[in-house]
C-alpha cells in the first residue's frame, strides 16, 4: 500500500501542486482548479466530470508543460498551454 501512496504523490501534478503552493504563480491560475497528471491513466474520465461541473482543469505532462482547460459560462473551454518557467500561451 505504500507503494501506491508514493507513486500517487510523486506523480506530475503532485510535483506541480506542491510548487504552487510556495509561489505567487498560484494567483495566475483559476480557483478552484483540478491538477491531473496526463500519465494518469483516467486523465481523460477526471478532467471531463471537473468541466461538465463548471471548474478548470490543469492538465501537468511529466516534462513540465501544462495545459490549462476553462469552462467558458456560455459552453465551450478557453483552453491554454503553459509552462511554468515561461509565459502563458495561447492555444
Amino acid at each position: 500500500m505504500a507503494e501506491i501512496v508514493s507513486s500517487i504523490r510523486e506523480d506530475a501534478a503532485a510535483r506541480r501542486f506542491a510548487a504552487l503552493m510556495s509561489s505567487t504563480e498560484l494567483d495566475t491560475y483559476p480557483s478552484p482548479m483540478h491538477l491531473i497528471a496526463v500519465d494518469n491513466p483516467r486523465h481523460d474520465e477526471m478532467a471531463t466530470e471537473a468541466l461538465l461541473a463548471g471548474e478548470s482543469v490543469l492538465l501537468v505532462y511529466d516534462d513540465g508543460g501544462e495545459l490549462l482547460i476553462c469552462p467558458e459560462p456560455t459552453g465551450g473551454a478557453r483552453v491554454e498551454a503553459r509552462h511554468p518557467a515561461v509565459q502563458p500561451v495561447a492555444a
